[in-house]
């Protein structure tokens, strides 16, 4: 089930929002502590969906400044008013008081931790069940990714209900697999800004992309490695391409500081997964094999579980090339080539391999020696960028990505009849793209290289090839 916390400032907020939760919520979490002098038979009166009554005080990280008498006498209102639900923390004096009235509402029993995942999950569990508790809730904040697991094996030998979660960017996981895994239900937001919680997603993302409700034991999963990953569309595109295709499979964000964290936890857990900046040849070492464009570049940006073996490849290649072969031949095209990073280094290798001749220019000159030394080409400096001696610039550095969207890797006036290709594809037109337009280049935009290389990773995973024209309507 998907709950909905309600936050609103006032009773009639409070209603309008209820309201406008029921169609994407299974149950209501009415957060007392948020709302000013809540009337609670006309909440619980006009509820459109089951509830759970939650008071959190201040000193719990909630809204709550009233006694604990008050606190006491809302959720002994609420059992009495017949809320489906109340949420009390472990230890408070007054739960045996309000397990003795509780008739037909029944009782979560909280744990939380804002500061991290506790090694001794199983033992809050037991120490929460001792209480009688109707369903036993953990809420911790996720500090590494495997975190997220610990909590849902935890979930998964609960045996009694159970809500676990990890909160936090890297906690998302947990919240989107947590039913899957046997959990009575997850939290998701109304909208975004209404959370009630660090990491809750907005419910409308958890139906229409995750489609939280149809995950369940066998679905299979994928994802994106990397620091940052909020800013990817690849969960969006993959999901609705799974859907498309009639598939039961989920593509997750992974915010993954700790390769070796992640490897040892998720890292057979998965179908196959994406990799992105900075993991791109960190993960190399924890490969069964790689493909021969990979064993070259030294960097994957797409592993395949194979069955247990774990197989990389590198189809930043194909994301390069195909927007390239569409409009020019590469053989003897003078290519400068922005960056030294891992989707640098796939992109120099396939234009070689295409009969390019690539200079690569790096903001830190050594990086750039380093590369070109082991692909065989020329480097330079970033302010070395010479348009005279360039038919083709491609640019594989994150300047100009989103939030710094007026950022440029080339000074203005230096684009000059040639082709312009931008790996960076939010936002969908750089700052370069658009002086290139100006000063009359042809320019190919990043989400080109991003669908194609998008296209062959789905490949690569189900075996089918996709209807591009259909990845783009879903980018758009």
């Amino acid at each position: 089930m998907i709950c909905i916390p309600i936050t609103a400032a006032n009773t009639q907020d409070a209603l309008r929002d209820m309201q406008a939760a029921a169609p994407l919520a299974d149950m209501l979490e009415l957060r007392l502590d948020y709302i000013e002098n809540p009337d609670l038979p006309c909440l619980l009166a006009d509820r459109p969906r089951p509830v759970i009554v939650t008071i959190t005080p201040r000193e719990e990280n909630g809204q709550f400044t009233g006694t604990d008498a008050e606190r006491l006498s809302l959720l002994e209102q609420a059992v009495i008013l017949g809320a489906e639900y109340i949420d009390c923390n472990m230890g408070w004096h007054a739960l045996p008081r309000l397990r003795s009235i509780q008739g037909k509402t029944r009782v979560i029993v909280s744990s939380h931790n804002y500061e991290e995942t506790p090694p001794d999950l199983p033992q809050r569990y037991r120490e929460i069940a001792a209480t009688g508790a109707d369903v036993v809730k953990i809420a911790t904040y996720a500090k590494r990714i495997s975190d997220n697991l610990r909590m849902l094996e935890l979930i998964k030998d609960a045996d009694r209900d159970c809500i676990g979660i990890c909160m936090g960017e890297k906690g998302e996981v947990s919240r989107i697999l947590a039913p899957a895994y046997g959990a009575l239900l997850t939290f998701a937001s109304l909208v975004t800004g209404k959370e009630s919680a660090p990491g809750q997603i907005p419910a409308e993302a958890m139906h229409s992309i995750y489609d939280c409700n149809g995950i369940n034991r066998t679905t299979r999963l994928y994802g994106l490695i990397g620091n940052p990953v909020s800013k990817s569309r690849g969960y969006i595109l993959f999901n609705r391409l799974f859907k498309h295709y009639g598939l039961n499979m989920r593509y997750l964000n992974f915010l993954v500081d700790d390769v070796d964290d992640f490897m040892n936890s998720f890292g057979r857990v998965l179908g196959g997964f994406s990799i992105t900046m900075p993991h791109k040849q960190a993960v190399t070492n924890y490969l069964d094999a790689s493909d021969a464009i990979s064993e070259r570049i030294g960097a994957v940006n797409t592993v395949v579980n194979m069955k247990g073996r774990l197989l990389g490849c590198n189809t930043d290649t194909a994301g390069v090339v195909r927007p390239l072969l569409q409009l020019t031949g590469l053989n003897d095209k003078r290519v400068t080539l922005l960056g030294a990073g891992g989707a640098a280094r796939a992109a120099a290798a396939a234009l070689i391999h295409e009969g390019a001749l690539v200079t690569i220019l790096n903001r830190t000159l050594l990086r750039a020696e380093k590369l070109a030394d082991e692909l065989g080409c020329a480097s330079g400096t970033l302010d070395s960028f010479d348009p005279d001696a360039t038919d083709i610039l491609v640019n594989m550095t994150s300047v100009g990505m989103h939030p710094d969207i007026d950022a440029t890797p080339v000074p203005q006036g230096k684009l000059r009849d040639m082709i312009v290709f931008d790996g960076v594809y939010n936002p969908p037109k750089t700052q370069m793209l658009r002086e290139a337009e100006r000063a009359g280049c042809t320019v190919i935009p990043g989400i080109e290289m991003f669908i194609s290389q998008a296209a062959e990773q789905f490949r690569l995973w189900t075996g089918i090839e996709p209807d591009v024209a259909l990845m783009k309507d879903i980018l758009s």
